[in-house]
């Protein structure tokens, strides 16, 4: 999970998370090594890893034990993206459901929701994946729940009346409950196995006040074309790239170390890049290709020290290999530059 890729557009998200923390945003950006550039661009992607860093330091700095419940309770669909849009343009309920359960991958890959129903009550039940950290926090169960109760809400025009809310963690010692009854309004169960909100399912049926299903259709269209990208992003040789680039200059480019950090064995990795038409080589290749070309579009430029950094073991075989690549040595490649002859480059 912590290699899957999530689409930069939410990343706006956790920027509203930090500033209600009062906390360091372009810290803990840089340290969850996400770049400002990315922020809030539907074509960038950031991994799991990167957002279970993020969230991980920014609940860890925050004081107020109530904060998830306190954003979640803030958030309406506009939250979810085009997602929410989706599903605020569903004629009903349950079908706005059926949008999250389609299209939850663009804002949320690391819950699986589930649709449950009880006899006269259906379950809304929620599971985060335990191995990322920040989802085993109490501040992000409760914002869970709250942001749940709170979208639904905004969904249907008015306040969702609940039977129970269930929460994965045991009741709070150090605080009463009132401020968990105020929001949720229900019985409270706590020590379950899942995040849930419990309702009666004649709410399914209501029809939500933004229907609207020539625009539903047209946001369906965008929805599924933005899963497919991201489904593109997630395959194995972009994961690889992601690997590459965060490993260059830390570790060695080699097949073991890049394998291991995807919790594959080597033997797997080649043989699932070759049915991608691609090799390991080849896209390391593109990693040290790229970062060699930036960096001698800059200013001065040390070519021992690129060398170095990409990997390689002296600067003649840093020399012969972007020959390979471009055809000219690194001189002639920043000549050109200079030249303005970009489109030989």
């Amino acid at each position: 999970m912590t290699d899957q890729l999530v689409s930069a557009a939410v990343l706006p998200r956790m920027f509203e998370i930090a500033l209600h923390g009062h906390l360091d945003i372009q810290a803990l950006f840089d340290g969850a090594g996400i770049d400002a550039d990315a922020v809030g661009r539907p074509d960038h992607y950031v991994t799991m890893e990167q957002v279970d860093r993020l969230l991980s330091h920014a609940y860890q700095q925050v004081e107020d034990p109530l904060f998830g419940l306190r954003v979640g309770i803030t958030h309406g669909y506009t939250v979810l993206d085009l997602t929410g849009r989706l599903m605020a343009s569903a004629a009903t309920l349950e079908q706005a459901f059926v949008m999250l359960l389609r299209y939850k991958d663009l804002f949320a890959p690391h819950i699986v929701f589930d649709l449950q129903h009880d006899g006269p009550n259906c379950i809304l039940v929620m599971r985060p994946d335990p191995n990322l950290y920040f989802t085993t926090l109490r501040l992000h169960g409760d914002l869970i729940m709250a942001s749940a109760l709170s979208i639904l809400g905004s969904l249907l025009g008015r306040r969702l009346p609940l039977e129970r809310a269930f929460f994965p963690f045991p009741p709070p010692r150090d605080y009463p409950l009132d401020e968990y009854q105020a929001v949720f309004q229900c019985q409270l169960e706590f020590d379950t196995d899942f995040c849930g909100l419990e309702f009666d399912e004649v709410w399914l049926t209501m029809p939500l006040p933004g229907a609207y299903p020539e625009y539903r259709l047209r946001l369906e269209q965008k929805a599924a074309q933005a899963l497919r990208s991201l489904s593109r992003a997630t395959s194995l040789s972009s994961r690889v790239l992601a690997r590459l680039t965060a490993q260059l200059g830390q570790e060695p480019l080699n097949a073991e170390n890049v394998a291991a950090g995807l919790n594959l064995s080597v033997r797997t990795m080649q043989r699932r890049l070759r049915e991608e038409n691609t090799s390991f080589v080849e896209l390391r290749d593109q990693v040290r290709m790229e970062y060699a070309c930036r960096q001698l579009g800059e200013g001065h430029c040390d070519k021992a020290a690129l060398a170095a950094y990409l990997g390689f073991s002296d600067i003649a075989n840093f020399y012969h290999a972007f020959k390979r690549w471009k055809g000219c040595s690194p001189e002639t490649y920043r000549e050109r530059l200079g030249a303005g002859g970009l489109a030989d480059l």
